[in-house]
């Protein structure tokens, strides 16, 4: 019974130290695609790490409490020692009881996150048709996107069997044609990307309560990061001004309101604009790329490593828990 609680130990130890570390090798945004990376793959760790040690505490309470080993054979020996032998039974229960009610509760979690992606997938679609609808009438813009007669400032893509790109009538008024081209490089680098999958999955998460500040700081980052990574895609074809200027266009006064998007879409100018104009006009030299690539890496394999090496060696777990 040591190996799971090794296995419960070192996800503890990562949600409390991988988000400053995270946090540290991505704030840049050098390498946006390797720190979405390194989020995802750190939170997915600690989720399956709770996982595994769920499984592994059934598998082992399946096998009978005579066959009790490691940590919690030794919790079951001292509370059997403290109340007595008579009282063995009761402190069985005890523990069997919690070993239930936290299993429940991790696929509790489970179904809730994919409860919570079917809804974003759903209300996804929603919002597709409902712009559809809108725009009926209207004639097509740059690409085939749809145009809405709204006099918000706003572009946006939405996913699916759809993949349509909205953009406002006030935004397409306030681009010229080389930011219209950009804002369209933007957009479909979030389709192609698949971010929206990944911003729904990291929400989803962000929602569990244990391991909250992992999960939440982590939700923020990976959509600060796929902002970065489309605006690199767009920059690559249009340039760093030509995409900074759109920003800059799509953020005036009358942007849309509380300068946020609809909830299912992904927009140009939607998250840390003025972070993302600056990293465009003073980018950083190949040698910090380098090293925060490392870094990066260094973070993306941090929560893996760390739960498989615990798992495969659960020795050097024991005089921590005895």
């Amino acid at each position: 019974m040591s190996l799971p609680v090794c296995v419960l130990g070192s996800s503890v130890v990562v949600t409390v130290a991988g988000a400053p570390v995270l946090r540290r090798a991505t704030r840049a945004g050098v390498a946006p695609a390797w720190g979405m990376a390194a989020w995802i793959t750190t939170m997915v760790s600690v989720l399956g790490a709770w996982v595994v040690a769920a499984a592994m505490f059934i598998d082992g309470l399946a096998k009978g409490w005579d066959h009790l080993d490691g940590a919690l054979g030794c919790c079951v020996a001292v509370l059997a020692g403290l109340v007595g032998d008579a009282h063995r039974g009761i402190v069985q229960s005890g523990l069997t009881t919690a070993v239930t009610l936290t299993t429940l509760a991790l696929a509790l979690v489970v179904t809730r996150v994919g409860l919570d992606l079917r809804r974003a997938r759903a209300g996804t679609r929603r919002h597709a048709e409902a712009a559809v609808l809108a725009a009926r009438g209207t004639p097509r813009g740059p690409g085939g996107a749809l145009v809405v007669d709204v006099k918000h400032r706003s572009v946006y893509c939405l996913p699916g069997r759809i993949r349509t790109i909205v953009f406002t009538r006030a935004a397409l008024e306030a681009l010229d044609e080389a930011q219209v081209a950009a804002v369209m490089a933007h957009e479909r680098a979030h389709l192609t990307g698949r971010h929206h999958q990944l911003l729904a999955f990291t929400a989803a998460l962000a929602r569990i309560r244990p391991g909250r500040r992992l999960f939440a700081e982590g939700a923020a980052s990976v959509a600060r990061l796929a902002e970065m990574a489309a605006d690199d895609a767009a920059a690559r074809r249009h340039g760093r001004e030509t995409v900074v200027g759109a920003l800059l266009a799509l953020s005036g006064p009358d942007r849309s309101p509380q300068g946020r998007v609809p909830v299912p879409g992904l927009g140009a100018a939607g998250t840390g604009v003025a972070d993302r104009v600056e990293r465009l006009l003073f980018p950083p030299g190949p040698v910090r790329t380098r090293l925060s690539r490392v870094a990066t890496t260094g973070a993306l394999l941090f929560g893996p490593l760390l739960v498989g090496s615990l798992t495969v060696l659960p020795p050097l777990c024991m005089p921590l828990m005895l």
